[in-house]
């Protein structure tokens, strides 16, 4: 399960022996699948919902037969879906939606960088890349527009991948665990600023984190 509302509605994916992948929602003590009707879907099938807001609008991803992802939106009450496109970009993922409709998620840009982005439903679109970073990737949003994720700095070997925060008037702040330093990774923020995410530490394990506001 990858997001869940203040109703206990969840959503998440589920695989099969064959490696195909199938989005899913459970509301009411069922489940339900939901799977984007993709007229050239991959094989084996690819298609993950990340987040659900309160009012039951879910967000995810497919990927199509030429491995490039599309994202969509699910609304779970009407079982309607809608792409998410990004202006400029492809390879669209969406991972998290908030109550206001807005969408967070990361795409590929027109210079061939994978970028976080915020989507309004007015279709204005912030496109999200930490300076100096080769990848920047949107995990999270809450009702005030923060957004959460990580970015990788670096490649191969070398690379270093931290958290951070983005807040509208504020740009970005990096959030990096003092047990995993260079492996931290954000992907999830409610109203009150409260993160959570997961490290890597010294003994090479994953690790779990909160991360609270200090005033």
């Amino acid at each position: 399960m990858t997001g869940l509302n203040d109703t206990n509605v969840t959503v998440g994916f589920w695989a099969n022996k064959a490696g195909a992948s199938f989005g899913f929602y459970s509301a009411g003590g069922a489940f339900h699948m939901a799977d984007y009707p993709a007229m050239s879907p991959a094989k084996p099938a690819v298609d993950q919902l990340l987040g659900v807001n309160d009012h039951d609008m879910a967000v995810g991803f497919y990927t199509d037969s030429k491995g490039v992802n599309h994202g969509y939106s699910y609304n779970l009450q009407t079982q309607r879906y809608a792409q998410v496109t990004v202006a400029g970009d492809t390879n669209v993922t969406a991972a998290a939606t908030n109550n206001l409709g807005d969408i967070a998620g990361f795409a590929s840009s027109a210079a061939g960088k994978t970028e976080g982005f915020l989507e309004l439903p007015t279709g204005r679109v912030v496109h999200l890349q930490v300076p100096g970073a080769t990848t920047t990737q949107a995990f999270g949003v809450n009702d005030g527009d923060e957004v959460v994720g990580d970015y990788t700095v670096g490649s191969g070997n070398s690379a270093m991948t931290y958290g951070f925060v983005w807040s509208p008037g504020f740009g970005f702040e990096t959030v990096n665990d003092p047990n995993g330093v260079g492996s931290t990774t954000i992907n999830g923020v409610n109203d009150r600023g409260v993160l959570v995410g997961f490290y890597t530490d010294s003994s090479g394990n994953t690790d779990g984190l909160v991360a609270r506001p200090q005033f």
